[in-house]
This record gives C-alpha cells, sequence and structure tokens, in this order.
C-alpha cells in the first residue's frame, strides 16, 4: 500500500472524526428512545417487552456515546 499524503491522512481523520460525531448524537437519541420505551412500558400496565427494550437501547446508547467520546479523545 503506497504511502499517504499529509493531505489524505488529515482528509480521512477529519471523515473519521465526522463518523464519530454522528454515533454520538445516535447513542443520545437511542438513549432517549429507550428512556421513553420504559415510561410506555410503565403506563401500559408494566408490558415486559417494552421494559426490556427500553432497557437495551438505553444500554446500547449509553455504549455507544461512550465509545464516541473514547475514540474523540484518543484522537486528540
Amino acid at each position: 500500500m503506497p504511502e499517504l499524503s499529509d493531505e489524505q491522512k488529515a482528509h480521512r481523520v477529519a471523515r473519521f472524526r465526522k463518523m464519530v460525531k454522528q454515533r454520538k448524537w445516535l447513542g443520545g437519541v437511542m438513549a432517549i428512545v429507550g428512556v421513553s420505551l420504559v415510561v410506555v412500558g410503565v403506563k401500559e400496565d408494566n408490558h415486559p417487552m417494552f421494559f426490556l427494550n427500553g432497557f437495551m437501547f438505553f444500554g446500547y446508547g449509553l455504549y455507544m456515546v461512550r465509545q464516541a467520546k473514547r475514540a474523540l479523545k484518543n484522537l486528540s
């Protein structure tokens, strides 16, 4: 594989940062959806599938946010 120029490296890093920021936003949205599913589960007579899906969405959303923050910190 040929060596990358400084411009190509900077372009790849910029694209990666953009992707990580989008992942951070999507993780936040998924966490909010998870909380709202848990709330719906409480209002719908403690429906267990809403609880399960809500906790899974919330957990994965927080994981995505944490992972994105770590990736951005390592880039700096």
